[in-house]
């Protein structure tokens, strides 16, 4: 499948990369379609991305205005007569078969990554991996997690996801309190991971703190970069590499060499691994962990900096795509809901990246283009020419 290299691409191209077949190939996989009349998975995909595009607050009334509108028919062919209500939409969301949606971002995914070229400027495919919690009230929610000591009748869903490059590679949903712990999350979304080539590198933060888990991923071939708080306890055993005084940005190398991990007490992981401790000028002292040898002590400290775009990405999805809001209150419609919201962050970021443009902008003018993409569709039902307008 040959790669986009070009300097712009329009909506109508991006929208083109989903072709129809996929719909007709998981619907019979899935058995989404079974026994319904009007709300086949099809029209629900094509409502929610457009629901989600168009709406700053979406809900289930805005989602059957939207369904009953002409503009979304013909944008979407779907018959005019195919109208339907809001407590109907409800009921499909939470019953309708979540596979059909999670295969469907897996498809789209393999083919966006595919048709795009690399998009790091260096020799490695980073992962980002950190999640991020949504909250609503207790009694709305089938279930949550609750945080901290307060008692405000909120509970709170947490989503934890994998940034391949641009592209969510992975996604989570937890709702169990005992998935509080980034211990039990993180390594679940990475181990899952969409991309499976082997020149991934994971980037997490400090909340993975298990020497257990570090070892189960190096088990894993899961090559990885993380940092440890400042008084994490080692045995040191060889040094790796002699770049003591080398300056990285702001941070001066003061020591790069293999190391045992403490466990517990006097517990200690017979399982090497390379720390590199790294120092600012006020005289702080950050410690990068990685299981990756190949590599040089500054390449580790820029991986693990470049983790900070899924902090861009998780706001992204928040302000920009309706991700704080919950549409559905049922977990299976949450899970439908998340993979959409992905899928078309998907679309806008390859659309973003595409044309160098920024995250609002990308999203503003991916909507005026869809609007221009609507309007021709008309004059041309209507036997005129769109060419005369949209050039």
């Amino acid at each position: 499948m040959a790669k986009i290299k070009r300097d712009t691409i329009k909506v109508n191209e991006i929208i083109q990369l989903i072709p129809d077949h996929l719909f007709a190939g998981l619907s019979e996989h899935t058995k989404v379609d079974y026994q319904v009349k009007k709300l086949y998975g099809r029209n629900v995909f094509y409502l929610l991305l457009y629901g989600l595009l168009k709406s700053e607050r979406l809900g289930l009334r805005s989602l059957e205005d939207f369904y009953n509108s002409s503009s979304f028919k013909i944008l979407f062919d779907i018959p005019e007569d195919n109208q339907t209500k809001y407590n109907s939409l409800s009921s499909r969301l939470a019953t309708m078969n979540v596979e059909f949606f999670k295969k469907a971002y897996e498809l789209i995914y393999e083919q966006f990554s595919e048709l795009y070229d690399d998009l790091e400027s260096h020799r490695y495919k980073i992962t980002r991996v950190d999640s991020t919690m949504v909250c609503d009230t207790a009694t709305k929610l089938e279930k949550g997690i609750s945080v901290g000591s307060k008692k405000n009748g909120k509970k709170q869903l947490k989503y934890t996801v994998c940034l391949t490059n641009l592209l969510p590679s992975s996604v989570e949903l937890f709702s169990e309190q005992s998935h509080i712990s980034e211990n039990l999350t993180i390594p679940k979304a990475i181990l899952k991971v969409i991309d499976k080539r082997q020149d991934n590198v994971f980037a997490f933060d400090r909340g993975v703190s298990s020497r257990e888990i570090f070892c189960k991923l190096d088990d894993s071939d899961c090559v990885f970069v993380t940092r440890l708080k400042k008084d994490a306890r080692y045995v040191p055993l060889m040094p790796f590499s002699t770049t003591k005084g080398l300056k990285v940005g702001n941070l001066s190398v003061i020591s790069d060499q293999m190391v045992n991990l403490y466990k517990s007490g006097d517990n200690i992981i017979e399982h090497p691994f390379r720390l590199l401790i790294t120092e600012n000028k006020q005289g702080n002292q950050f410690l990068f962990l990685t299981n990756k040898l190949d590599i040089k002590a500054k390449d580790i400290i820029y991986i693990y900096k470049k983790r900070w775009d899924i902090e861009v990405f998780f706001r992204f999805i928040k302000q920009e795509l309706n991700f704080t809001h919950f549409i559905s209150v049922s977990e299976n419609g949450i899970k439908i809901i998340l993979y959409m919201t992905l899928i078309l962050a998907m679309l806008i970021l390859i659309y973003k990246k595409i044309n160098e443009i920024g995250y609002k902008t990308a999203k503003r003018r991916f909507n005026i283009e869809l609007g221009d993409l609507l309007t021709a569709l008309i004059v041309q039902y209507c036997g005129g020419d769109p060419k005369l307008v949209f050039r």
